[in-house]
């Protein structure tokens, strides 16, 4: 698979595109491998990111259930990883979706919404290797490495990001209404009672527009379809909210 079939298989699958956002906030690396079998791939890779200085540390945790969880973390802690005992604790934190349709097994890095190609020198070889004997997979680990996620604290103003670029900041201390354009219409958001939310969009599932509102700083709703995206601003980070 080549960079562009890549980046078009994530593209394509659910609830990854806001990754190819251009948003400045996403500060850590997170690896796609497409595998069926992960337990076989990842150890031999994270040495390859290890030995590239991407990779630090050697404790791991689990965020959802992923099919090949036992095989995985077995094989994990037989090259010296250990499970973490909380998620702030964790150096690597894994993670599964399905794909849409069968691919061609592959690896790329994401970072700050933007695919980089890290199949260079022995990477490139096991690349190869990976792509050329094994079968198409509907199996997407996605392993964010260094995740961090400081103590939560509340947010003082939103920040709004439309294709990677602020357009807008507001106090979360003054209710109102403010309307965006984007790529497929108008998106609104709503701040009432010193949180932000989207009443309504014109994106196609309206997932945006179900999320909770936010009021923790780094707190972030995302409307990938309209490329759109707001933060709440402040000293703490926690997982995106994507629509």
């Amino acid at each position: 698979m080549d960079r562009r079939d890549f980046f078009k298989t994530i593209f394509a699958t659910p609830l990854l595109a806001p990754f190819l956002l251009d948003s400045p906030s996403t500060a850590n690396e997170e690896l796609f491998l497409i595998s069926d079998s992960p337990e076989t791939h990842l150890p031999p890779l994270l040495e390859g990111l290890r030995r590239q200085n991407r990779a630090h540390g050697r404790s791991y945790v689990f965020l959802d259930m992923h099919p090949q969880k036992t095989a995985l973390s077995q094989a994990l802690r037989a090259s010296g990883w250990t499970e973490a005992i909380s998620l702030q604790k964790a150096d690597l934190t894994l993670s599964f979706r399905p794909l849409q349709h069968p691919s061609p097994p592959s690896f790329m890095i994401v970072r700050a919404g933007k695919i980089v190609d890290i199949r260079t020198k022995e990477l490139f070889s096991f690349w190869k290797k990976l792509n050329e004997k094994h079968s198409p997979s509907s199996c997407l680990t996605i392993a964010a490495i260094q995740t961090r996620h400081p103590v939560s604290s509340p947010g003082t103003f939103v920040r709004v990001y439309h294709n990677g670029h602020v357009v807008e900041e507001a106090s979360l201390k003054k209710n109102g209404v403010q309307t965006f354009w984007a790529e497929r219409g108008k998106v609104t958001m709503k701040i009432e009672q010193e949180k932000a939310f989207i009443p309504s969009s014109s994106c196609r599932h309206k997932i945006c527009c179900s999320a909770p509102p936010v009021s923790i700083s780094g707190e972030r709703i995302v409307c990938a379809p309209n490329h759109f995206l707001l933060e709440i601003q402040g000293s703490g980070s926690i997982d995106t909210i994507i629509g």
